[in-house]
């Protein structure tokens, strides 16, 4: 798993020395497993059981995920390591063996709850791991269909700017981030518009829940406590 992907995923998991109760266990380190209440490690050791438990996420990814590209399969062992395996008998486990690339991006953006509610910081790492999806790759070939070739985005030499990201993580308002959403579904040849619709729906959320504000509880909403949102 490349390097950015893993600072990625501990920033989103946040460090912490001492563990607490975190939803369905005891955490510390870099939202790893602690080996018992209360339990201090230095941040040596919590790298050192990171590694050990997103490779063994990875492992399951690989096991579920084959044919597809790096950047999806680090999108998956993310959620594996802060959600469990559960996803792979579910609608997002029957995209990946289906190739479905759109079904892929839409499902994996359900996994936004824990203890039964949708968490502001999974909404946000959800929206974050999904631009990994599919990258690297023009397209993915899904049975059935013929592959659609990349749509050329803007250039920085035609506007006079940097063309805009697809999905961004730090959108200054919700109506941005859902038409930045819908843009990059089209882009991607979506088979129709539920999918952007869905997806689009929990970038509305960022507004509800004023996401702004609320960016250390990524710290606090980390392993283990996904669920699909229904």
């Amino acid at each position: 798993m490349e390097a950015r992907f893993l600072d990625a995923v501990k920033t989103f998991e946040g460090f912490a020395s001492k563990s607490s109760w975190d939803y369905a266990q005891h955490t510390n380190g870099f939202g790893t497993k602690a080996l018992y209440p209360g339990e201090q490690i230095s941040v040596e050791e919590a790298n050192r059981r990171f590694l050990a438990e997103i490779h063994e996420a990875r492992s399951f990814v690989e096991a579920q995920a084959q044919g597809w590209d790096e950047g999806t399969k680090a999108a998956l062992t993310s959620l594996t390591f802060n959600a469990g395996t559960r996803w792979a008998s579910s609608g997002l486990g029957e995209a990946v063996r289906n190739l479905d690339i759109d079904a892929v991006r839409s499902r994996f953006l359900e996994y936004t709850k824990a203890g039964g509610e949708v968490l502001p910081g999974l909404v946000k790492r959800r929206l974050a791991e999904v631009t990994w999806i599919g990258e690297g790759i023009p397209s993915l070939p899904v049975p059935g269909s013929q592959p659609k070739p990349p749509t050329a985005g803007p250039t920085v030499a035609a506007t006079g700017k940097p063309p805009q990201t697809a999905l961004s993580t730090g959108a200054d308002s919700a109506e941005t981030e859902a038409a930045a959403v819908r843009t990059r579904s089209s882009e991607l040849g979506a088979a129709d518009t539920a999918a952007a619709e869905r997806a689009a729906s929990v970038a509305w959320m960022l507004l509800v829940l004023d996401l702004g504000t609320l960016g250390p509880q990524l710290a606090d909403e980390r392993r283990g406590d996904a669920s699909a949102t229904t």
